[in-house]
């Protein structure tokens, strides 16, 4: 149920039923989210989060579209990671929603999707802020994904990034 999809500030990989605690836990979704996860946590520049965090951040997940507690106690460090760390404004509820809109209002605070924060540090660590299906390219790129960008990417796109 993942897909790609624009938003004003660029195109994103997201989940469509939510994973974590009370949510669908898609096995698409749940790759999504394990992934940028990954990603976020083991950048060489994430080696203080890591520090912080313990071994919830230090171990990287098997990417295999199953909700366990790995999963659900690093999507926990994340959200508390990027409040403590960059000072930003997410629910930290242990859950990754899909996206409703540009925001959400919490207690009359305007929060960010978590979603969209694991997206924005995948894009700044390992794309130079350039789009999200870029990474495509990457060696360790799920395969389950592959079917969900290609959905998304023109089919010249597509058959460019085979022949490469």
């Amino acid at each position: 149920m993942a897909k790609v999809i624009e938003t004003d500030d660029g195109t994103m990989l997201t989940v469509d039923l939510g994973v974590g605690p009370g949510r669908a836990n898609n096995r698409d979704d749940v790759t999504v989210v394990q992934y940028l996860l990954n990603l976020y946590f083991q950048h060489p520049n994430q080696a203080r989060v890591r520090e912080l965090a313990g071994p919830s951040a230090s171990r990287k997940l098997v990417v295999d579209g199953i909700i366990g507690p790995r999963t659900k106690a690093a999507i926990a460090t994340f959200q508390d990671a990027i409040i403590a760390m960059d000072n930003a404004q997410i629910v930290s509820d242990g859950c990754v929603d899909r996206i409703r809109n540009e925001t959400m209002v919490i207690r009359g605070t305007s929060a960010l999707y978590t979603i969209f924060e694991l997206n924005s540090y995948a894009c700044a660590l390992y794309l130079d802020d350039n789009d999200i299906t870029d990474l495509r390219f990457r060696s360790d790129f799920p395969p389950r994904l592959v079917p969900i960008v290609n959905r998304y990417l023109p089919a010249w796109a597509r058959w460019k990034s085979r022949a490469s």
